[in-house]
């Protein structure tokens, strides 16, 4: 038996109630987690902290606070394993009036209520007008990929000259404050380039006129920011040798350099293949902006009604979605936000388009997988694995059983589905030329017919923006 199990009941405003029950064991379970998580915290005379012995905790603590730190931690677990049986998409975080009661040996029943994903009625759409753009694809990543791998086989000669900026210097150095050697601050054979900003500002600069053999002395200050604080803000004194000082030579762009380095026969024959990749990947990403025009262009013309409400959840989580991919990258949001010159709740209030834009998709997209009875089998899922990672049909296979164990395939069925619905939109769509599409759009819009009340024209004869 299922330690959860929910009914679901709609509301108005795109909301649903949870009733959710769970088993006495589970709550049990929760309860004596809570228990130890909270008997490490607990001072009690006698006992060194953390070696408070439970049920001593209990009777300090009280079953009242127990259970209720219990709940806490335990709610949203239990509101996911709820969420999985319901089959609902929420929107934004669920409510609960306040911690439920609760009886020893009697299961726990509370209920949450969840803004879901509203319900969307889409018209015809058949042979609806999008704009599609040509392919522009920039040329000059052809020259620019060319210099990268001209670069990648460069070589580092010694020059018997003064260093200057773009020169490679192989350096010994010692750093001090107030004559006293600190640590971080020496290195041997350190190959620096001068101009590449790897050291901290004014260093480079000093080394610009040295000559191999040489002997040197740097002076700087660490920036009053830097990462160990034992330096910021103070003035150090590098002792630096030259070891010697070194130019890189780049090899000649040729039919020898395409053979001997990269197996192409010749420099063209290179440059056509770096064209190539180019120009599918402009065309790759022109098609992916159309299929989501068809989209877009479908989902405006479906009713579907968004409460305020919704959208600003929703733009708290495209919100929090860039803060985790700002974190993964190195990046501090608020670092973020400060060059975007916003504050957090500034930025939410801007993505409320795209986040309103993001719903009407997945409504739109969620009502025709529905009225079209899509279905997806294992053997297509696999099939789209080995499609996606361009492997065979073992490795996909394999694929799909790590994802199947770690209970992914939901989310995989759901994607697939979704993806044969925008085939379907896109197949009986008819492209138009963007050019024409945006002019469109500028003689007509649904808000110029509200707000003119001008009569709507003919079905396909605009193009929301994407």
């Amino acid at each position: 038996m299922t330690p959860v199990t929910v009914s679901t009941s709609e509301l108005p405003e795109a909301t649903a109630k949870l009733e959710i029950e769970v088993s006495p064991d589970a709550v049990e379970h929760a309860i004596e987690h809570a228990v130890e998580h909270m008997a490490g915290e607990i001072k009690i005379p006698g006992f060194r902290q953390g070696k408070v012995p439970p049920e001593l905790a209990r009777q300090k603590l009280g079953e009242d606070a127990i259970f209720e730190h219990a709940f806490d931690e335990s709610v949203g677990g239990w509101y996911g394993e709820a969420l999985e049986q319901a089959e609902i998409a929420p929107i934004g975080s669920p409510s609960l009036e306040s911690v439920p009661a609760w009886s020893k040996g009697e299961p726990l029943k509370f209920e949450l209520t969840v803004p879901v994903r509203p319900i969307a009625e889409v018209g015809e759409y058949e042979g609806i007008e999008v704009g599609k753009k040509d392919a522009e694809p920039d040329l000059s990543a052809v020259d620019s990929e060319l210099a990268t791998m001209q670069d990648r086989f460069s070589k580092l000669e010694d020059v018997d000259r003064p260093a200057q900026g773009g020169d490679f210097v192989d350096i010994n150095f010692l750093g001090k404050l107030d004559d006293t050697p600190f640590e971080g601050g020496a290195g041997n054979d350190y190959v620096l380039e001068l101009g590449s900003g790897q050291f901290i500002p004014g260093f480079e600069e000093q080394l610009t006129g040295a000559k191999a053999g040489e002997d040197t002395t740097v002076t700087v200050t660490f920036p009053s920011d830097y990462g160990a604080e034992h330096l910021a803000g103070k003035e150090a004194v590098f002792e630096v040798h030259i070891n010697s000082v070194k130019e890189k030579t780049l090899p000649e762009l040729n039919d020898e350099f395409a053979s001997e380095n990269l197996g192409y026969d010749t420099l063209q024959e290179l440059k056509d293949e770096i064209k190539t990749r180019v120009t599918e990947a402009a065309e790759k990403e022109v098609e992916q902006e159309y299929r989501w025009a068809v989209v877009d262009a479908v989902a405006k013309q479906a009713k579907i009604e968004i409460p305020h409400g919704h959208i600003h959840s929703r733009a708290h989580e495209l919100w929090h979605e860039l803060a985790n991919s700002l974190y993964r990258r190195g990046i501090d949001p608020n670092a973020y936000l400060q060059a975007m010159g916003q504050g957090e709740h500034d930025f939410i209030v801007s993505a409320e388009g795209d986040a309103e834009q993001t719903i009407r998709r997945e409504a739109t997209i969620a009502a025709l997988i529905e009225a079209q009875g899509i279905t997806i089998t294992e053997d297509e899922m696999v099939d789209a694995i080995a499609e996606d990672m361009g492997e065979g049909r073992d490795s996909a296979e394999e694929q799909f059983k790590a994802i199947k164990e770690a209970g992914g395939i939901k989310q995989l069925e759901n994607e697939l589905k979704a993806r044969k619905v925008i085939d379907d939109l896109v197949a009986k769509a008819t492209p138009i030329p963007w050019e024409q599409a945006e002019a469109r759009e500028a003689i007509w819009t649904p808000e110029k017919e509200e707000s003119e009340g001008g009569a709507k024209p003919a079905e396909g004869l605009w193009t929301p923006g994407s």
